[in-house]
């Protein structure tokens, strides 16, 4: 009999022990629930206060870009050689500053999952040939771009592409010097595009390349925000694919990404918005 009265007294403990159990993993989902809530909330305003930020520094440095294309074409008139130098430098100036707040909101929306997956099928060598078009205007640098056989195409979000590329061959020229030769190598592999921007310019030590994908330190210099390098390895992980760099002082860089033939888009509650 007395065992049968310790087998019911153990059960009786053990049912409490696991409703008390039961309890409190509840309070703690709940609790995370409220802190994960608090959390989307502090990053929708955060990315809420950059989109601003970013539209307010956006609209008067269009107005600028446009009215220094109209100087250096020569539609306000001829313009003497230190007034055209003049004239680049503030063009430069004005596409940094434009890439900052591009980077900036960027950043802000990955942190918050607040943007769409926009995928698509990507011929690499005609984006990459319109970015390096677009760039040989900006900079002194010789800029080369190498996709020879088949055109390499993918599947993934062209936009945040462009602004993957853009940065890294933008990065090659603001560190590399203003007589470095850079070369972009856009070719097919196995599992996709392999993506190679390389310079034969100062190079970096191993603190430097150990720090150039990390928050707040990523190339950061008198001429870059130390954003970029970290939105490019960021968008080149969202489609699944991953960076490397390989640098050697007074040798140059390469940076190497390899994107998948079909990007996986991400998945996470609550995604909304675009990037």
């Amino acid at each position: 009999m007395w065992w049968l009265v310790g087998l019911v007294v153990a059960l009786a403990c053990g049912l409490a022990v696991a409703a008390w159990w039961a309890l409190a993993q509840r309070r703690r989902i709940r609790e995370l629930a409220i802190e994960n809530a608090r959390w989307r909330a502090l990053a929708q305003d955060r990315a809420d206060r950059v989109a601003v930020v970013s539209h307010e520094v956006r609209t008067p440095l269009a107005l600028i870009s446009g009215a220094v294309e109209l100087l250096a074409d020569g539609t306000a008139g001829p313009l003497s050689r230190s007034q055209d130098q003049l004239v680049d430098t503030i063009a430069v100036k004005s596409r940094q500053v434009l890439d900052l707040a591009a980077d900036l909101l960027a950043d802000a929306r990955i942190d918050a999952q607040l943007f769409q997956f926009r995928s698509s099928t990507v011929d690499m060598r005609r984006l990459a040939n319109a970015i390096v078009r677009d760039l040989r205007k900006l900079y002194p640098n010789q800029i080369t771009l190498s996709a020879r056989g088949a055109a390499p195409r993918i599947v993934g979000d062209p936009d945040l592409i462009r602004q993957a590329l853009t940065n890294l061959i933008t990065n090659a020229a603001r560190h590399a010097g203003r007589d470095a030769r850079i070369l972009v190598n856009v070719r097919p592999s196995d599992e996709g595009v392999l993506i190679v921007v390389s310079d034969d310019g100062t190079g970096m030590t191993a603190d430097q390349t150990r720090e150039l994908f990390r928050r707040g330190l990523a190339g950061k210099s008198e001429t870059g925000n130390g954003l970029g390098m970290l939105i490019t390895r960021r968008i080149v992980e969202l489609h699944g694919g991953r960076c490397l760099v390989d640098s050697m002082v007074d040798h140059g860089t390469a940076i190497l990404c390899s994107l998948p033939r079909d990007a996986r888009p991400p998945s996470a509650p609550g995604v909304q918005g675009a990037l």
